[in-house]
């Protein structure tokens, strides 16, 4: 199941905590990107046809003008073909540059999943962390999207963030849970280098985030949102099929700064310099890689094991992979953090939250 992630690296204002590829863009140096994106989509013309799933994130691809999103899809379909044919296409949207014609736009162009961040429902907390909408802004964008048809819609909720007490995540999670999302992504607080949250010297707060981790996990299970990823929950039928890609390590082609392709075994990412990305794809030269390694043997299966171990379905216990870590997977049993059931590996559902302490042993 081949999937297509394209990037767009721009957004309306740096969020404190964003470590991702992305800065503040105008419109004069979105649509010279579009047409560094289009050359680079073009180079990879032999995929065309492949892809069962896209995903276009960021950076805030919403804050595309409607003109703009009509040349971003006309690249993507060269590879995609009608994205209301492919299994799933989901956009990321935040909620202070959607509006209804964007939304009927999206709609029409074949986009089927929505993933906007609400973070909390706060405005107060929204501020600290820098976002430019509210939830009022929130709520109102949700709306649209409902009305131009959308069914399938994550939220992200963030916890461990800066004075965010367990009620205020409880309060904002039930407060999203009045709007009925298909989807629902947790992610706790990390204090990255080179943020502003860094610069300020923000600390994270692990345990506080665990308590509203669980806490929300408790209270999504009873609303009908299964656990199917460590962080990501849904009602039946609405997993990211695009993102389980990566966890079963199947393989994808990512476009633009930063975004990571695996193919034919090889891992590779762009330049993060949205810059050096524009100036080789228009020169019809390679894009930089920041990095690119072919894994194989011991190392590509303790990948397969870290990635599959996300999902709270498991893998399947291999021969190969039983062998190979045995010692390991007698650590990791003996301290109570995995389970077998049968020929199915699976982290224990109440050790979820320390699930790094599993993968240490496969790095």
């Amino acid at each position: 199941m081949p999937g297509l992630y394209v990037h767009i690296p721009f957004c309306r204002a740096k969020c404190g905590y964003c470590d991702f590829a992305s800065a503040p863009g105008t419109a004069e140096e979105i649509d010279v990107f579009l047409e560094a994106l289009t050359r680079e989509a073009a180079s990879y013309a032999a995929l065309a046809g492949r892809f069962t799933t896209f995903y276009a994130g960021g950076g805030t691809p919403s804050l595309l003008s409607e003109r703009q999103l009509e040349k971003f899809f006309r690249a993507v379909e060269k590879l995609t073909g009608p994205l209301g044919g492919l299994a799933e296409a989901t956009f990321e949207a935040n909620p202070e540059s959607l509006d209804a014609g964007k939304a009927e736009l999206l709609k029409a162009a074949g986009i089927s999943r929505i993933s906007m961040g609400l973070q909390a429902s706060q405005d107060a907390l929204l501020k600290r962390l820098g976002r430019v909408a509210t939830s009022g802004d929130f709520l109102k964008a949700w709306g649209q999207l409902r009305e131009a048809g959308f069914r399938n819609m994550n939220a992200d909720l963030m916890s461990g963030l800066p004075g965010q007490s367990l009620k205020d995540f409880s309060d904002s999670l039930e407060w999203l849970l009045k709007l009925k999302p298909e989807h629902v992504s947790f992610y706790a607080l990390e204090v990255h280098e080179g943020t502003p949250f860094s610069a300020a010297q923000v600390e994270e707060e692990p345990d506080a985030a665990a308590d509203m981790y669980e806490t929300g996990a408790a209270s999504l299970k009873l609303a009908g949102l299964n656990r199917y990823e460590i962080s990501n929950f849904s009602l039946p039928g609405r997993e990211s099929l695009h993102n389980l890609n990566y966890w079963e390590q199947g393989d994808y082609l990512g476009l633009g700064p930063s975004a990571a392709s695996y193919l034919d075994g090889e891992r590779r990412a762009n330049t993060a310099g949205t810059a050096a990305y524009v100036k080789a794809a228009l020169a019809g030269e390679a894009i930089p890689a920041q990095y690119r390694e072919t894994l194989s043997g011991r190392a590509k299966r303790a990948e397969k094991i870290m990635l599959g171990l996300r999902k709270t379905s498991g893998i399947e216990l291999t021969d190969d992979i039983f062998i190979e870590f045995k010692e390991e997977l007698g650590r990791l049993t003996a301290a109570g953090l995995v389970e077998t059931a049968g020929r199915v590996l699976k982290i224990k559902e109440d050790r979820l939250y320390v699930s790094n302490a599993v993968f240490r042993e496969f790095v």
